[in-house]
C-alpha cells in the first residue's frame, strides 16, 4: 500500500486512470462495429453472445452484470440491425432466448480479433508471467471493492456469468497459467 502525499495521490487519481483506460478501450472497440451503427455498448453483447450464444434476457443481464432495462433496449436495437434474432414460437412469447445471426457472429468475431489486436499492442512488451500476475492482482481488487463478486460468480442459478470467464485463458483450457494460480477461481473456495 502506497501511503504520504503520493499514495493519497496515487489513491485519489486512480479512479480517472482506469476510467481514461476503460474510455479508450470502448473506443477501441466502437470503431471496429460503427459500421454497423452500433457502438461498444452494443459490441459487448454480441461478444456475450458469442461466448454463450443462446440466452433468455435475464441470463444475458446477468452474464455481463448489466441492467435489464439496459439489456432490453440494447437487444432491441440488435434485433433491428439483423445481427440477432430470438426463438419465440408467437410474437407474445415471454419465454425465449436470443441468439447470434451470422452477421452477429460475424462482428462479434471482428470486434474480439481487433480488442484482442488492440490489446496485445499495449501489452506487448510485459511478459505472460507479469500479464498473469496484473491480472490477479485486478481480480484480487475487484473482489475487494465488490463484496458480491463471491456470489455473482459462484450462483448455481445462472450459466458462467462473463466474470468467471476471468478465471481461464481461454476459458476451455487449464486455468492454471505458468505455475500461477488465477485468483478468481479460487475466490469462493477460500471462504468454504
Amino acid at each position: 500500500m502506497v501511503v504520504g502525499t503520493y499514495g493519497s495521490y496515487w489513491n485519489s487519481y486512480l479512479p480517472m486512470f482506469f476510467d481514461r483506460m476503460s474510455n479508450l478501450m470502448k473506443k477501441n472497440m466502437t470503431e471496429a462495429v460503427k459500421s454497423e451503427g452500433i457502438t461498444s455498448a452494443h459490441a459487448v453483447y454480441l461478444i456475450a453472445l458469442r461466448l454463450q450464444d443462446g440466452q433468455t434476457m435475464a441470463e444475458l443481464s446477468h452474464f455481463l452484470d448489466l441492467d435489464q432495462a439496459n439489456t432490453h433496449r440494447v437487444v432491441k436495437v440488435l434485433l433491428e440491425k439483423k445481427l440477432v434474432y430470438d426463438d419465440r414460437p408467437s410474437p407474445t412469447s415471454k419465454k425465449f432466448s436470443i441468439m447470434l445471426t451470422q452477421k452477429g457472429k460475424d462482428v462479434a468475431d471482428r470486434v474480439m480479433r481487433t480488442t484482442e489486436e488492440y490489446l496485445d499492442n499495449c501489452f506487448k512488451d510485459i511478459d505472460d508471467v507479469e500479464l498473469t500476475q496484473v491480472r490477479n492482482t485486478l481480480i484480487k481488487v475487484l473482489s475487494r471493492m465488490d463484496p458480491d463478486l463471491d456470489s455473482y460468480m459462484s450462483t448455481p442459478k445462472w450459466k458462467n456469468p462473463f466474470f468467471v470467464y476471468l478465471a481461464f485463458m481461454p476459458p476451455d483450457e487449464e486455468a492454471n497459467y505458468y505455475g500461477i494460480a488465477l485468483e478468481s477461481r479460487l475466490l469462493h473456495e477460500k471462504k468454504k
